[in-house]
């Protein structure tokens, strides 16, 4: 019988991936006071649950006073081993305060036990100790989280993904050619895809219902306009003549797609194309507690057991919105993903100043239309851990 030991604390995937990993047949997760008080004992122990993990909670654990955590996790220790005469113990002293690490690996190591630490920054799992004289190598995470999984950690509940269904997909691998097509030329057609966005909104109602199919151009499109256009009827996305300002979307996915939807959707493929464990577009769902409990995120993907928030904008906002955008961003990034992975904001016009400013000082890289045409390069380097 293996048993795992967990401290819980505000972060739960470090006591989560290795429970994931090992598939222990019982963790007992001991949590304070704080901790219970604040629903993160019972978080995790419903996640594990849900992947077929027996657990129980030992609460009233102390977060302070040594001679305390020492008395609470000798007696803990002596109680696994005389209920579980012979079972294969772990300790995981990743979780709760300094000293209820110490104190609880000071008590554990007596027994012998193997004692792990999850290094989530570097993706693999330590060896403290296993009972001998020699340490062993640390050990490189497993991939246990796709987006689901490591949002419900993170206390949000996914409700649908776009990017689910399989009908989507198809008609999205139709687009894809024009993704990357937008994408390469977003520099040189930055207008065409203001004037686009503009167009696809007067056509929508509620960005959702197509209502103005039949729109047209302040002039008429010429040189790479004319071009890109071209691109875009071949894709059956919208129908347009030659020198004329008018043009009539097809559908309301079709018109959502030129309304921004294509940055998104180029996200999303270069993130599969190249690899990642998991990538998701278009994921609503809800947060557990707070009263704005809703949110929408445009892609997310894990690798590594970390995950990638990317939010996509296509519109040039005014500056003074742009100080709300950066911390919207920075703070849904920090809720989703924690202390690890990464917030990326990908634009695909040029943004002010102070959002590139705003968007520095909170660590997003920030990827314009001049960076979209490498952005595969970005994902890459990302999913290898080298950014």
């Amino acid at each position: 019988m293996k048993i795992h030991v967990a401290i819980v604390s505000e972060q739960i995937l470090p006591n989560f991936i290795p429970a994931l990993m090992e598939r222990p047949d019982w963790v007992c997760l001991v949590a304070s006071p704080q901790m219970s008080e604040r629903g993160l004992d019972r978080r995790l122990a419903r996640l594990l649950r849900q992947d077929e993990i027996a657990v129980e909670i030992r609460k009233g654990a102390p977060e302070s006073g040594l001679a305390d955590i020492h008395s609470f996790a000798y007696a803990l220790a002596e109680e696994l081993e005389a209920r579980y005469p012979g079972a294969e113990i772990v300790l995981n002293a990743t979780g709760g305060t300094k000293l209820m690490a110490l104190g609880f690996v000071e008590a554990f190591r007596d027994l012998g036990v193997r004692i792990i630490y999850t290094d989530t920054a570097h993706r693999r799992i330590e060896c403290l100790s296993d009972g001998k004289d020699s340490i062993p190598a640390a050990k490189p995470m497993d991939e246990v989280l796709d987006v689901p999984r490591y949002l419900a950690a993170q206390g949000f509940r996914v409700s649908v993904v776009q990017s689910d269904s399989p009908e989507w997909q198809e008609r999205a691998a139709g687009r894809k050619a024009v993704c990357k097509y937008l994408g390469q030329h977003a520099a040189q057609i930055g207008d065409l895809i203001g004037a686009l966005n503009a167009l696809a909104d007067k056509a929508l109602v509620g960005g959702e219902t197509l209502v103005a199919p039949h729109q047209a151009f302040a002039r008429v499109p010429w040189g790479n306009w004319a071009t890109a256009l071209g691109q875009l009827v071949k894709a059956h996305l919208l129908k347009w003549q030659d020198g004329s300002a008018d043009v009539e979307f097809v559908d309301a996915e079709s018109a959502t797609f030129l309304h921004g939807g294509w940055l998104e959707e180029l996200a999303w493929h270069t993130l599969q194309d190249n690899g990642a464990y998991d990538a998701r577009l278009g994921v609503n769902g809800n947060w557990e507690t707070g009263i704005n409990s809703k949110n929408e995120f445009d892609v997310l993907a894990t690798q590594g057991n970390q995950l990638l928030f990317v939010e996509c904008k296509t519109l040039r906002h005014l500056e003074e919105n742009d100080n709300d955008l950066a911390y919207k961003v920075d703070s849904l990034g920090q809720d989703a993903r924690g202390l690890f992975g990464a917030t990326w904001l990908v634009t695909a016009r040029e943004p002010s100043l102070v959002l590139r400013e705003r968007a520095r000082q909170a660590r997003i890289c920030h990827f314009g239309p001049a960076e979209l045409p490498k952005l595969r390069e970005h994902v890459r380097a990302w999913l290898t851990g080298a950014r």
